[in-house]
């Protein structure tokens, strides 16, 4: 079937598109352009839904005298009332009512262009790079870890590519959420839906556990729920300010992420190179002895599990077009930047790591721990070159790259939920969103799960760690 025929197929009779669906007690009137979806451009932004002023509300705001009465406090207040859902057609099928649902979403349009390219370039460097590349390299080797990084990579640049074409024609509520019911079927959709949310719902009290752990590198003394608490309520605060605080707060903790693997790299080429304090010049003698490859074939199939945990989070660039601001002219950017993060940052580091550490290094062995610095191999090669106080540096690094993922799986898990609300999968109050723009059942159900990190607490921190990471 041609994509021109499933439109057709597929599209909203022109009587219902050309119904304004208004809201008398709300001051926002929401309405569907009148032009014929089936004739219309993909890319022609008039054929989204828009949004306009109704001057007839008698919201207490219409005047600039009463706007100036009215406290801050009650603002902030009444932003976490309902944007009232749209009233469609009873005649319409229920994909048809996703569609409008989803393309009419009042989530706020606040990311920026720099917002999305840092989010691109930084966002899924994590811990599963920093520390559980050790554990494949002692696993596969310098040789098996390059060949699996880069066949990943090429799958996981691909992908992105499309979704980001996907994004930019569509750029709806739940992207590629939306799009697995939408041009492949209902129930693949349900199932990709769910499934993609009991991937991040975990990850919050998961990357709760590995902050605390993080700290102990320096600090064991305290109770671990001292530190869950306080980044626990780090990540409420975020969530508060929406959409415009995420993307804030990861244009930050990228833009650190980017910093120390540059760093790295400069300092890798000056530790190969004998520029060290103690070790001279290391050359390739690691893939020589003990060997470019650790356990064969065998070994090489078994790391390819942990590279491509490693470009978890790449897909959120496509989720966050529902709320970027020009998605047409920002998501083309912001998707060919995964090349230059995948090229510099994944495999130009980890070709450094296979010169500067050998894959019998019994540092690699036993971490107890995705999140231990002690057995990240950035940490061991600077070690190795005689270095003191940088594997604090990247301790650090870790932490924050270990925050950067719960703040990111707040942000994916309750836009998800949404969706799921949007396409009759869940509750249709699951798909709650304020006047702010914020999905609040989504974010409360995500954050309610956020306090299992406090089973930190227990003797047995590193079980609960390692049973939250199964999944």
């Amino acid at each position: 079937m041609s994509f021109n025929q499933f439109r057709a197929e597929e599209s909203i009779p022109q009587a219902h598109l050309s119904q304004t669906i208004s809201n008398t007690e709300s001051k926002y009137s929401y309405g569907i352009n009148t032009r014929n979806m089936d004739t219309m451009d993909p890319m022609d932004i008039e054929g989204y839904p828009v949004y306009s002023y109704d001057n007839s509300s008698q919201s207490p705001i219409n005047t600039e005298k009463e706007e100036v009465k009215e406290s801050w406090g009650k603002r902030f207040a009444d932003s976490f009332k309902r944007v009232e859902p749209h009233v469609f057609d009873p005649s319409l099928t229920q994909t048809q009512e996703a569609y409008l649902k989803s393309a009419s979403s009042p989530l706020k349009r606040k990311l920026q262009s720099r917002h999305l390219q840092m989010i691109a370039i930084g966002g899924s460097i994590g811990a599963a790079l920093f520390v559980g590349a050790g554990t494949a390299l002692h696993t596969g080797g310098p040789a098996g870890v390059l060949i699996v990084w880069i066949l990943s990579s090429a799958m996981i640049y691909l992908t992105v590519q499309a979704l980001g074409e996907l994004a930019v024609t569509f750029p709806v509520s739940g992207s590629f959420i939306q799009f697995n019911t939408r041009f492949i079927s209902a129930p693949w959709g349900f199932a990709m839906a769910w499934n993609y949310v009991f991937q991040w719902i975990y990850v919050l009290p998961l990357e709760l556990v590995a902050v605390s752990m993080t700290i102990s590198y320096w600090n064991d003394t305290i109770s671990p729920a001292v530190w869950v608490t306080i980044f626990y309520l780090v990540i409420c605060g975020i969530a508060v300010f929406g959409v415009r605080g995420y993307g804030e707060v990861e244009f930050g903790l990228s833009f650190i992420k980017v910093l120390a693997i540059i760093g790295f790299i400069i300092l890798g080429i000056v530790l190969e190179c004998g520029g060290g304090p103690k070790g001279g010049y290391i050359g390739g003698k690691h893939w020589h002895h003990p060997g470019a490859f650790a356990n064969g074939f065998k070994g090489v199939c078994t790391i390819f599990p942990t590279a491509a945990f490693s470009f978890a989070g790449t897909e959120l660039v496509g989720l966050a077009a529902a709320e970027t601001d020009n998605p047409r002219k920002t998501l083309p950017s912001a998707t060919k930047q995964v090349f230059w993060r995948i090229s510099l940052f994944y495999i130009t580091s980890l070709v450094l790591i296979g010169l500067l550490v050998p894959y019998n290094d019994p540092r690699l062995q036993s971490p107890t721990s995705s999140v231990d610095a002690k057995a990240s191999p950035f940490v061991i090669a600077i070690e190795n070159g005689g270095i003191k106080g940088l594997p604090s540096v990247m301790n650090a690094v870790i932490m924050i790259s270990v925050f950067s993922v719960g703040n990111s799986s707040v942000y994916a898990c309750s836009r998800t939920v949404v969706s799921l609300a949007e396409q009759g999968f869940a509750p249709e109050w699951f798909g709650y969103i304020d006047r702010a723009g914020r999905p609040l059942v989504g974010l409360i159900i995500t954050l309610a799960f956020g306090l299992l990190g406090y089973l930190a607490v227990t003797s047995k921190q590193g079980v609960v760690f390692t049973w939250l990471n199964m999944p």
